[in-house]
């Protein structure tokens, strides 16, 4: 992604869901090392990598990282978990742990 590529702000705050940046449309996700077992696994880790660099960069452009916006590499690890429920989206407990782990990053780059 250009550094010159405009963040987009969060949108609008929900009192069970954190508020998280879009992604840029120009984001380049390229998988370093093995791959998803199914194409659900596969949509899940490239939305954990780009929201996670979202929040990065988004970090850098409000000052609390003293840095220029370049790559980022984000190593997933997710735990297998029966692909039941979903119908080609997020399921509820998938949803849960996407925005646990977005509000640990977010609180990890706000002590930064």
């Amino acid at each position: 992604m250009s550094p010159t590529e405009p963040l987009l702000p969060a949108g609008p705050a929900d009192a069970d869901v954190p508020s998280l940046p879009p992604p840029p449309p120009s984001i380049q996700l390229t998988p370093l090392l093995g791959n998803a077992q199914s194409d659900h696994m596969q949509t899940l880790h490239s939305l954990y990598a780009s929201q996670v660099a979202t929040l990065v960069w988004t970090s850098e452009a409000e000052g609390s990282i003293d840095s220029d916006r370049r790559g980022v590499i984000v190593g997933i690890a997710l735990q297998n978990v029966a692909e039941k429920g979903h119908e080609g989206g997020l399921s509820e407990h998938e949803r849960g742990v996407f925005h646990g782990v977005m509000a640990m990053v977010k609180d990890l780059l706000a002590r930064s």
